[in-house]
């Protein structure tokens, strides 16, 4: 793997992050749904290129809590 694509997922993984929070503040079921999806999707992208997101998630899963 290479350092640009393990950028890449963390940047990405950044965004959603945010927008699944403000989505989950806001209430907003629809877009709560798209970013759960969009955060399922970097979580397998990252575990696939060994990439730890802990320092973006403060060591969560999921913003559920």
């Amino acid at each position: 793997m290479t350092t640009a694509v393990a950028a890449a997922i963390r940047e990405r993984a950044r965004s959603v992050w945010q927008a699944l929070g403000e989505a989950r503040r806001d209430d907003d079921a629809h877009a709560t749904l798209l970013a759960a999806d969009d955060w399922d999707e970097v979580q397998r992208l990252a575990r696939a290129h060994g990439v730890n997101l802990d320092d973006i998630t403060g060591g969560k899963d999921d913003q559920s809590a």
